[in-house]
């Protein structure tokens, strides 16, 4: 006759074979279905987040994610109960996951080869224009020249929100305490007398150093200029000796995006268009309240 530690283990190994074959609940989601939604799910967050709106989690935007549970034919409450089913099946749902980051990485990959534009979008994605303004790429200092500074201005009506700028140049200069001021700079100037700049220190040690900085425009305003300094000595008594050469100043941006990306800017700086904006998120917020409102049981 089994002991009573037998028992115990059989009525375990039971339990754990009943929990294992146990199958997945009717009104939740294939793990095809689940994966599909979760795909477009991640698309429509990206695309949200991207033009500035937020994500799905977002009381405003409750009407996306309403559409979105449309389009794929299934119910909130079995989106719920998919998520409960998953979340005691934690392997499981890792599986699910793995399948979505794979697709996901599928298609960021076609996107960067163009497929889903008629033209070569991945050399326009990386469109590279130079920009350096002075005629000389290269310049030498002693302690006699003028000007003793090496400053640029630009301006281009093109110049956009995400662009990427890229500052190179090699610099030399002699060792000297008389010389101030050992950086380089680069700004731009946003509407509304908004900045963002970088500094980079320069070494005078006599040795001939490259030096790179690169600059995102990351503020959705219209760009007014690019400025900046790759040498701006202030030589008081001493010597002062200093080279610049080989000066590099590029623009990478999306030629596709450009003409969505300044209509963006625009309706971001149009007052009028904003007080509009406010107060379709005020309409919007006030229908989301009173529908669930409405739907909370008495």
């Amino acid at each position: 006759m089994p002991s009573k530690n037998q028992l115990l283990l059989l009525l375990v190994a039971f339990v754990l074979a009943f929990t294992a074959c146990k199958k997945q609940p009717d009104e939740t989601l294939s793990r095809k279905e689940m994966t599909n939604f979760l795909i477009d799910l991640h698309k429509l967050d990206g695309t949200l987040s991207d033009r500035g709106l937020g994500t799905v989690d977002d009381r405003n935007n409750v009407y996306y994610y309403n559409a979105l549970l449309k389009k794929h034919g299934i119910t909130k409450a079995q989106f719920d109960s998919t998520l409960v089913y998953y979340a005691k099946n934690p392997k499981k749902f890792e599986r699910v996951y793995t399948d979505v980051i794979e697709e996901l990485t599928k298609l960021d990959e076609q996107v960067k080869a163009g497929n889903f534009h008629p033209v070569d979008s991945a050399a326009l994605r990386n469109s590279i224009e130079n920009l350096w303004p002075l005629a000389s790429s290269r310049y030498h200092f002693a302690k006699d020249s003028t000007p003793v500074k090496i400053q640029f201005v630009i301006k281009n009506r093109q110049l956009a929100w995400n662009d990427v700028y890229k500052l190179s140049f090699l610099h030399q200069a002699g060792k000297s305490d008389s010389v101030k001021n050992k950086q380089a700079v680069i700004r731009i100037h946003y509407r509304g007398n908004k900045i963002d700049s970088i500094v980079c220190k320069t070494i005078s040690d006599s040795l001939l150093r490259r030096y790179t900085i690169t600059f995102v425009a990351g503020k959705q305003l219209s760009i007014d200029s690019i400025t900046g300094a790759l040498i701006n000595y202030k030589p008081v008594k001493g010597k002062f000796n200093a080279l610049i050469d080989s000066i590099k100043l590029t623009r990478k941006f999306d030629t596709l995006a450009q003409d969505s990306i300044q209509k963006v800017i625009s309706v971001i700086e149009n007052p009028t268009i904003q007080v509009e904006a406010r107060k379709e998120l005020i309409r919007l917020r006030s229908k989301i309240l009173l529908q669930q409102k409405n739907e909370t049981p008495e």
